[in-house]
C-alpha cells in the first residue's frame, strides 16, 4: 500500500474514535489517538432507528477528525461503522451524510477497503459497515498483535463492550470463534436499568439477561487470558489504580481480578450518574454507562471461567491499522 499516513475512524454506538498512523520501517507510528462520546445509539431501542440528534453529534466528531487528518498530512481515511449502524433499519441516515457532506466512498466491508487502498495512492476517504465477523476479527487483532500484552501463544478471549453490543472473539493469532451479542451498555441501561441509581430489581433483571446472553461463552474452550478493550475497561482500570486522570502508560495492560472488579461494581451501582461523573479520572460522558459496563464485564468474565481480566486501551481502530 502506497499510503504512508492513514486515519481510521471507529464509529461506535457510544463513542467515535480516531487513530492516525504513519508507516515506518519499524511498523506503524501513532500520530493521534482521540475519543469523543457521541452516543450514536441513543434512543436506538427496539425500533432500531438512528436518531437525528445522535447522527449530528457523530457527524460533528467526524468533521473534527477529518480536519485533524488534513493537518497531519493523511492521504487515506477509513471509516468503520460498527454494530449500531449494521443493525439500524435506517443506516442511510448516517451513511448518506458521510457520502454527501464529506465525500466518503462506501465500500463493501473492510477487505474491499484495504483492496482499494492497495490499488491507488490517490487521496481517498472510504467508509464501510463492518460485518459481525470483521468487527470481531479486528477487535481480536488489536490484542493478538499487541506485544505489550505479552500473550505469546496463549488462547485468549477478547471482550469488546460497546453501547449496543458485546463482541467476544476467541483464538490464538486469529479468532477461531466469535460472537456478537445484543447486550451493550447503552442498550442494557435503556431497557433494563434506567433508574438513577439503579434499583435492586433492575440490577437482578439485567444480571439474568446478561447471564442468559453469555451462555454460549461457556461452550468455548476455557481461555488462558481474557482481555477487555474499550472505554469500560479503561475507566475501571483508572479507578482501580486510583489515577487522577487517564494515563495510557499506567492503564494499558492493567490486570483486574474478579475481586477488584466485584468491589468496583458494588461501588458504582450505588452511585448516581452525577456521583460517578465526579469520580477522579472517569470520563464524564461515560459515567452514565460505567456501572452497566462493569456489570457486563463481570458477568462475561464469570461465563468465561476466568478470575482476572487484562485491560487494553486499544480496539478495532488498531486492529484495522495493523492489518494495512
Amino acid at each position: 500500500m502506497a499510503h504512508t499516513r492513514v486515519g481510521v475512524i471507529d464509529i461506535g454506538s457510544n463513542s467515535t474514535l480516531l487513530l492516525v498512523g504513519a508507516r515506518t520501517e519499524a511498523g506503524w507510528q501513532v500520530l493521534a489517538d482521540q475519543t469523543r462520546i457521541t452516543r450514536l445509539g441513543e434512543g436506538f431501542s427496539e425500533a432500531k432507528q438512528l436518531q437525528s440528534d445522535a447522527v449530528q453529534r457523530t457527524m460533528q466528531a467526524i468533521e473534527a477528525y477529518l480536519a485533524e487528518c488534513r493537518a497531519l498530512g493523511v492521504t487515506a481515511v477509513i471509516g468503520l461503522a460498527t454494530a449500531v449502524v449494521r443493525e439500524a433499519r435506517n443506516p442511510e441516515q448516517l451513511l448518506a451524510l458521510l457520502r454527501k457532506r464529506f465525500g466518503f466512498q462506501q465500500v463493501e466491508g473492510f477487505h474491499e477497503a484495504t483492496a482499494r487502498l492497495q490499488r491507488s495512492d490517490a487521496p481517498t476517504q472510504l467508509v464501510c459497515v463492518l460485518s459481525e465477523a470483521e468487527e470481531a476479527t479486528l477487535s481480536f487483532r488489536s490484542v493478538a498483535q499487541d506485544a505489550e500484552l505479552g500473550l505469546g501463544d496463549a488462547p485468549v478471549a477478547v471482550v469488546d463492550i460497546g453501547g449496543g453490543s458485546v463482541e467476544v472473539a476467541y483464538g490464538h493469532t486469529e479468532p477461531a470463534h466469535w460472537l456478537s451479542l445484543p447486550v451493550g451498555a447503552r442498550r442494557i441501561r435503556e431497557t433494563y436499568m434506567p433508574s438513577d441509581p439503579p434499583e435492586p430489581r433492575e440490577i437482578l433483571h439485567a444480571t439474568r439477561v446478561l447471564d442468559e446472553a453469555f451462555e454460549p461463552l461457556q461452550a468455548l474452550p476455557q481461555p488462558e487470558r481474557v482481555v477487555a478493550i474499550g472505554g469500560t475497561g479503561v475507566n475501571l482500570a483508572i479507578l482501580a489504580r486510583e489515577l487522577p486522570a487517564f494515563d495510557p502508560t499506567q492503564v494499558h495492560a492493567t490486570w483486574l481480578t474478579d475481586e477488584t472488579l466485584g468491589a468496583l461494581l458494588y461501588r458504582l451501582l450505588r452511585l448516581s450518574d452525577a456521583e460517578r461523573c465526579a469520580l477522579p479520572g472517569v470520563e464524564p460522558d461515560r459515567a452514565p454507562l460505567l456501572h452497566i459496563g462493569a456489570l457486563i464485564l463481570e458477568r462475561a468474565l464469570f461465563a468465561l471461567r476466568r478470575e482476572a481480566v487484562q485491560v487494553s486501551i486499544r480496539g478495532i481502530r488498531y486492529g484495522a491499522l495493523w492489518s494495512l
